[in-house]
């Protein structure tokens, strides 16, 4: 890995949170620019999921932590305006299932999910030249490694807000 990446004078850490239907995802996130148009970034996070019967049980709730990486590019050379871009997270999530018919039975899952995940949004200045970004995203939820009974997974749809200071 080049560490020279790590260590650039433009790359900024910030946060960001993402809603979808069950549940939230609050991290922190570090970009990384490529070109005037173009990011890379990272993030780490902790997904809380109350996914309730949109899983294979009757009620699922847990969460875990993640790693993300992605792409990021703006129609503006200043990083400002509508963007697009790609995702790739890793989660290891910990879900509570039960289910109530015939009988009520309950366990626990550990399950490892690989989400990809297209977005696209807009970006504003604000704060002395700090950066807030919107983004919508679509993606899948993979249960890639599955310890206990299956829990759910499919499609996802992803709004995030993000805030990325000034340039150090």
């Amino acid at each position: 890995m080049d560490l020279e990446i790590l260590t650039d004078p433009e790359s900024r850490i910030g946060a960001e949170v993402q809603a979808y239907p069950a549940g939230v995802i609050p991290g922190v996130r570090w970009e990384w620019p490529r070109s005037d148009r173009d990011v890379w970034f990272g993030r780490f996070a902790y997904n809380f999921a109350d996914r309730g019967d949109f899983g294979e049980h009757d009620d699922e709730s847990g969460g875990g932590f993640g790693l993300g990486a992605g792409w990021r590019r703006w129609q503006d050379d200043q990083k400002l305006g509508w963007h697009y871009g790609a995702r790739l997270d890793f989660w290891d999530l910990d879900i509570d299932w039960r289910d109530n018919a015939p009988t009520t039975r309950q366990g626990a899952t550990n399950v490892l999910v690989v989400q990809p995940t297209i977005e696209g949004g807009y970006s504003w200045n604000v704060r002395k030249g700090g950066r807030l970004d919107l983004t919508l995203g679509l993606g899948a939820e993979l249960n890639v490694s599955t310890d206990g009974e299956d829990v759910g997974e499919g499609a996802i749809l992803l709004l995030g807000i993000s805030y990325m200071p000034s340039k150090r």
